[in-house]
C-alpha cells in the first residue's frame, strides 16, 4: 500500500522539461557575466574562460582559485591557438590503434606527441577576450562550406626513410586550403586576429624521427590502415600556453609534499613543463618545473614524473562537422588527456543537468611530529546546488500553494522545508539546497571521513543553504550527533551582492535545530 501510494505521488510530478516555461521569470548572464558579478577583474576571468575553454563558471572559478599563486595571473600574454581537421568514426579508431600499436612495439617517435590530424591554419595568438568571436569565426566559415567538401576524403599512403603519413589527394587539398583561408578572413574580421592558412600539403602524420631499423614494422602497420573506412571530419580549436612551447613536458606519477620553500607540491595527474636552459643549477635527481594546474614553479624530484605528449596540456575550444549534412555543430570529447572535455547540453530554463561525481585519491592530512604549536587547518567549502538556482527566481510558485504549504513538485526538491516565522516568502532571499545539493555536500563529509581527517570545529553562515550544506558535511562524517554547527553571521556573503535594502530574515539557530539541524543554539 505504502508502495502503491509512493508511485502515485510520484507520478503526478511533471517532469520539467515537459513544462511550460515562464517567459522572463529566470535571467541568464554570459560565463564573463557572472564572474565578474563575483568580483573577479575582467582580464583575470577572460583568462580563466580562455584556459578552460569557456567549459563553465565552475570551471573557470577553480582555475582562478588554483592559480592565485601564479606570478603570470595577471601578465597579458594571450594563447596560441590552432585550427585542426580531426577524424571520427572507424577511421579515428584504426588511427588510435595504429598509434597504440606503434608506441608499444616501435617505442615513442614525435607524431605521438600530438593526436592524429590534419594542420588547416599554424599556430596564431588571441586575445582572452575575442576567444568566443574566435570560435562564432569558425562556426559561421563551417556553415558556409557545408556540403562542398569532398565526400570520403581521399588519402594516399606515403612513406619515407624518416616519415609515414597520408596525404590529402591534390584536388580535395586545395578545397580544405580554401577553406581555411576563409575561416582565417572571418577570424581577422570578427576577432581581429592574423590567421595563417597552411600552405604545405595537407596530410595526417603517422610517425616521424624514428629510428631506420623500425622503418619496415610501421611501414607494414601503416599499411593495415584502410584509409576508405567511414569517417567524418570536424574541424576543431585548440589552445595553448604560448609561455611553454619551447618546454618538455611531464606528467606527475606520484604525490610530493615540498620540504623546503623553493620546491613544488606535485598531485599525480598533474602536468609539469620544464626547460632545458633551467636545470643547469639543480642538483642530481631534481629538476625545476611550473605546474600546469597551479601556474608555480619550483623544484621537484626527478623520478616522480614522466615524460607525457604535448596535446596533453592543450585547450579544447570547440569543434563543427565538415562533412556532416546536419547544421548542429559538432561538440566532440577528445580522450587526449587534458583534452578529454564533457559535452554540455544545451539546457533550457530550470533543467539541472547531471550531477557528475569524480572521485580520485585523497591524501590523508599528516600531523607534523616536530615540536612546536600544531599548525591549524582551515577548510572553507561553498554551499550545495540551491533551489532557486535549479528551478528559477520564482521557483517558490512551483512548490508552495496559496496558503503558504509546501508541495513538492520535483524529485530533485527537498521532501520539506523548515517553518519561518515571517512565512513562506522570507524563502525568496534565503533559498535552500537541492536533494543534488544535500548530496553533494555529504560526499564531501564522507571524503573527510575516508581520508581520517578530524574536524574540531564547523562554522557556517546564516543561510539556509549554507547551514544544510554543513549539516550534510557532517552526515557524510558520520558526526551529525556529536558535532554543531556553529552559526557566524560574520560569514554571510559581501553585502553589496544581496539585493534590496535589507539582509534576509535568517531562521533563528534554535528553530534550525527544532528542524533537525545539528545546529549549536548556545554559540555566541
Amino acid at each position: 500500500l505504502a508502495m502503491a501510494a509512493r508511485e502515485e505521488l510520484y507520478s503526478k510530478v511533471i517532469p520539467r522539461r515537459s513544462r511550460q516555461h515562464r517567459a522572463g521569470t529566470i535571467k541568464h548572464g554570459s560565463s564573463l557575466e557572472i564572474l565578474l558579478s563575483m568580483g573577479f577583474p575582467k582580464a583575470r576571468a577572460q583568462k580563466a574562460l580562455a584556459s578552460t575553454g569557456g567549459r563553465s563558471v565552475q570551471a573557470a572559478c577553480d582555475w582562478l582559485f588554483s592559480h592565485v599563486g601564479d606570478p603570470f595571473l595577471d601578465d597579458t600574454l594571450p594563447r596560441e591557438y590552432v585550427l585542426y581537421l580531426r577524424p571520427t568514426g572507424p577511421l579515428a579508431q584504426k588511427l588510435s590503434e595504429f598509434w597504440q600499436q606503434s608506441k608499444q612495439i616501435c617505442g615513442k617517435n614525435k607524431a605521438h606527441n600530438i593526436f592524429p590530424h590534419i594542420t588547416l591554419c599554424q599556430f596564431f595568438m588571441c586575445e582572452d577576450g575575442k576567444v568566443d568571436a574566435l570560435t562564432e569565426a569558425l562556426q559561421a566559415t563551417v556553415t558556409r562550406w557545408k556540403c562542398k567538401f569532398p565526400t570520403p576524403l581521399p588519402l594516399e599512403l606515403y612513406t619515407s626513410s624518416n616519415f609515414i603519413g597520408l596525404f590529402v589527394k591534390e584536388e580535395s587539398a586545395e578545397v580544405l586550403k580554401k577553406f581555411a583561408a576563409d575561416f582565417a578572413a572571418e577570424a581577422a574580421s570578427k576577432a581581429d586576429v592574423h590567421v595563417e592558412p597552411h600552405k604545405k600539403q595537407l596530410h595526417v602524420t603517422l610517425a616521424y624521427h624514428f629510428q631506420s631499423s623500425h622503418l619496415p614494422t610501421l611501414e607494414k602497420l601503416a599499411q593495415s590502415i584502410d584509409v576508405k573506412l567511414g569517417c567524418d571530419w570536424v574541424a576543431a580549436i585548440f589552445s595553448r600556453d604560448i609561455r611553454f612551447v619551447n618546454h618538455e613536458t611531464l606528467q606527475v606519477i606520484y604525490p610530493y609534499t615540498p620540504q623546503n620553500d623553493d620546491e613544488l607540491e606535485l598531485v599525480p595527474g598533474d602536468f609539469i613543463f620544464m626547460s632545458p636552459v633551467e636545470q643547469s643549477s639543480t642538483s642530481e635527481g631534481w629538476i625545476y618545473g611550473t605546474s600546469l594546474a597551479t601556474g608555480c614553479s619550483g623544484l621537484l624530484p626527478e623520478n616522480y614524473v614522466t615524460k607525457a605528449d604535448e596535446c596533453g596540456t592543450w585547450v579544447f575550444h570547440g569543434s563543427y562537422s565538415i562533412l556532416n549534412t546536419s547544421s548542429c555543430p559538432s561538440l566532440q570529447a577528445f580522450a587526449d588527456g587534458a583534452l578529454e572535455r564533457r559535452q554540455q547540453e544545451d539546457q533550457g530554463p530550470g533543467d539541472a543537468g547531471p550531477l557528475t561525481i569524480i572521485c580520485q585519491n585523497v591524501q590523508p592530512l599528516r600531523m607534523s611530529s616536530q615540536p612546536g604549536p600544531q599548525k591549524r587547518c582551515l577548510f572553507v567549502c561553498r554551499h550545495g546546488e540551491r533551489m532557486d538556482v535549479v528551478f528559477g527566481k520564482y521557483w517558490l510558485s512551483q512548490c508552495f500553494d496559496a496558503k503558504g504549504r509546501y508541495m513538492r513538485s520535483n524529485l530533485n526538491m527537498p521532501h520539506n522545508l523548515p517553518q519561518r516565522s515571517g512565512g513562506f516568502r522570507d524563502y525568496e532571499k534565503d533559498a535552500p539546497i537541492t536533494v543534488l545539493g544535500c548530496t553533494q555536500a555529504r560526499l564531501v563529509g564522507e571524503a573527510l571521513l575516508e581520508t581520517n581527517t578530524i574536524v574540531d570545529y564547523i562554522y557556517s553562515s546564516p543561510s539556509l543553504r549554507c547551514v544544510q550544506t554543513a549539516h550534510n558535511i557532517l552526515k557524510g562524517m558520520q558526526q551529525e550527533n556529536s558535532l554543531r554547527i556553529r552559526v557566524e553571521p560574520g560569514l554571510f556573503e559581501w553585502t553589496k551582492w544581496v539585493s534590496g535594502s535589507s539582509l534576509p530574515a535568517w531562521i533563528p539557530p534554535a528553530d534550525l535545530a527544532a528542524a533537525t539541524l545539528s545546529v549549536d543554539t548556545t554559540y555566541r
